[in-house]
């Protein structure tokens, strides 16, 4: 049991086998169905742990950090959280002693229900009792200043933030001694409660936080279960009953209530618990949040800019945990801040001495770290080649793929993390070379132009055939985009009219220059942009299929009027039908001989 006085060993074992480890679902996976193909997860994510193949972006959970941003950005919701509360729904109904552990920053998300109706309602639910992880904190923040005092020559590094640890694991492993070895909150919380109530009781953590659930994957025989806010929401939703005789008196948290330990969700937070005066000047002590900043701090780091003694508490979300993924209040961080602070400032009187440890050698290293990039100045050369990317003029860094440069692209090419056609310079040039190709085979003049009447593109056809101004304005200057149809064609009004009107598409024949000509003006964006088909009826093949496809035409409405006439008088039309297509296909044959 746990008494008063007695220490408390929360030596992580981090079982680093696959096969001898329960790996789940990744805490962040993507609804392939709802990707829109937008590459914005893959612009925020920090590490570029995204992978995108057949126009879908999925994560790649050995470069991941679980820092939730993706879930954030994502304006499809593709990109989902783990559900984890039906395990524990399920637990309670098949009789596990669960205990509910709620985040210290539960105070700033659940501003509507007091400490007493969340603790009924997680009691209706069926849990054994509600606890406060701040306990697990007070008892990191005291092993940590210990380990501090007993390293004096070291850079630390703090061990709360699991997304700043996979960070540190995985894209910079030099640094990995240097992060504190004591287990998080979370996982101190959970083997506290354990040495009290015993082995067989189970923990549920409730938090902000999407990277909690993969530590917990790793870290056998400690926290049973991680769920987040909104399932907290969803608990108080569906248990939240009014007070009955047997409510009154009860102890509101189990087995106390927490101290400054409630001061670790905010930016600070750890070394206000750890120090009784710490000021943002103390050399000695810093936080940070926000993973570009600590991208920075970690490299200057190993260049050797910071020295000892230095602690470092970092936390990857901006402004601490208030501002996890998770968080379901949309409240500012100033006003979650003062709700913390509120309330530790109230309790901070309470201290959780008699919890120390002994063995603080716990393991960090969930992940093997990223390999660094190891492909030839030949193979990235020749993949940006493949991108249309020959000078470094080509290379625009323009981040529309997602990547911040064009080079860092065709690495992730490389490493098969991203599609060519996810360039969009590239795909641009591809599309508008294929627009070129076909404008310059077809037998028809073409032009495409804006609300305006500015000519966007055309082949050379057009002002040929039309000859006069818009003949006269390709001859000078090779081409005529840019020109102004109102000014150089005399069938203006025509574009014009399909432009205020929006139909898909208007057809006439009119004389111009001479020449008898098919004009067809079809809608491509409705009151933006139209293209214009223009064909010589002087011209023996054009003009035999004027005649076919007008023919059809006028098949198709007879047969209309026939069908009606037939449903009316009971008759069948095939006959006519069949007799009125031979005429067409006798003439497409003419046509083709």
């Amino acid at each position: 049991m746990f008494s008063e006085g007695k220490f408390v060993n929360i030596q992580g074992s981090v079982n680093q086998n696959p096969a001898n480890n329960n790996f789940k679902t990744n805490p962040v996976y993507t609804e392939k169905n709802n990707c829109q193909d937008c590459y914005k997860c893959l612009r925020q994510c920090p590490v570029k742990a995204i992978k995108v193949e057949g126009s879908n972006a999925s994560i790649i959970a050995s470069e991941c950090i679980y820092c939730g941003h993706c879930v954030e950005v994502c304006p499809a919701g593709a990109k989902k959280v783990r559900e984890d509360l039906s395990s524990v729904l399920s637990g309670i109904d098949k009789g596990e002693k669960i205990i509910a552990c709620l985040a210290p920053s539960y105070v700033s998300e659940i501003e509507d229900v007091n400490e007493e109706t969340l603790s009924r309602a997680l009691r209706n639910a069926g849990f054994m009792g509600v606890s406060q992880t701040a306990l697990g904190a007070e008892i990191v923040a005291t092993e940590t200043s210990h380990y501090i005092k007993n390293h004096p020559d070291s850079v630390v590094i703090s061990s709360c933030c699991p997304s700043v640890v996979l960070l540190v694991n995985k894209y910079y492993p030099q640094l990995a001694d240097k992060i504190v070895p004591v287990l998080s909150p979370m996982q101190a919380h959970a083997k506290m409660l354990k040495e009290k109530y015993g082995d067989n009781i189970k923990t549920a953590f409730f938090g902000p936080c999407i990277s909690k659930k993969t530590e917990n994957d790793h870290v056998n025989g400690l926290t049973d279960y991680i769920l987040t806010f909104n399932d907290l929401r969803d608990i108080l939703e569906m248990y939240s009953f009014p007070a009955d005789e047997k409510e009154t008196g009860r102890e509101t948290f189990i087995p106390f209530r927490a101290g400054k330990g409630n001061y670790f969700p905010v930016d600070g937070g750890m070394i206000a618990t750890m120090k009784k005066e710490a000021l943002v000047t103390d050399t000695n002590y810093m936080s940070f949040t926000g993973i570009v900043r600590i991208r920075e701090i970690l490299e200057d780091i190993l260049e050797g800019k910071l020295v000892a003694p230095l602690f470092l508490e970092l936390m990857t979300c901006e402004g601490g945990c208030i501002k996890g993924p998770c968080t379901i209040s949309k409240s500012s961080e100033a006003v979650k801040r003062q709700r913390v602070l509120q309330l530790s400032e109230s309790l901070n009187q309470h201290e959780t001495n008699g919890y120390l440890m002994t063995n603080i050698e716990s393991e960090h290293n969930f992940k093997e770290a990223v390999p660094l990039p190891c492909e030839s100045e030949k193979e990235i050369t020749d993949a940006l080649r493949a991108s249309g990317k020959f000078t470094d003029r080509d290379e625009l860094n323009c981040g529309g793929c997602g990547y911040d440069s064009c080079r860092d692209f065709a690495i992730a090419m490389l490493r098969g993390k991203a599609e060519r056609m996810m360039c969009v310079s590239y795909t641009r040039r591809v599309a508008h070379d294929k627009a070129s190709v076909l404008l310059k085979k077809i037998p028809y003049g073409v032009v495409v132009s804006d609300e305006n009447l500015t000519v966007i593109d055309s082949n050379s056809l057009f002002p040929t055939l039309i000859g006069g101004d818009i003949a006269e304005i390709y001859n000078s200057a090779g081409k005529i985009e840019g020109s102004d149809l109102k000014k150089s064609i005399s069938f203006y009004r025509l574009f014009e009219s399909v432009l205020h009107s929006g139909e898909e598409m208007v057809e006439r024949t009119i004389k111009e220059n001479g020449l008898l000509l098919n004009i067809s003006v079809i809608t491509i964006q409705p009151h933006k942009i139209v293209c214009g088909i223009v064909r010589n009826l002087q011209n023996p093949e054009t003009r035999q299929e004027h005649v076919v496809r007008t023919t059809r035409e006028v098949i198709r409405r007879n047969m209309d009027i026939v069908q009606k006439i037939a449903f009316l008088l009971g008759e069948n039309a095939a006959f006519t039908e069949s007799a009125l297509n031979s005429v067409a296909e006798s003439m497409e044959n003419e046509t083709i001989s």
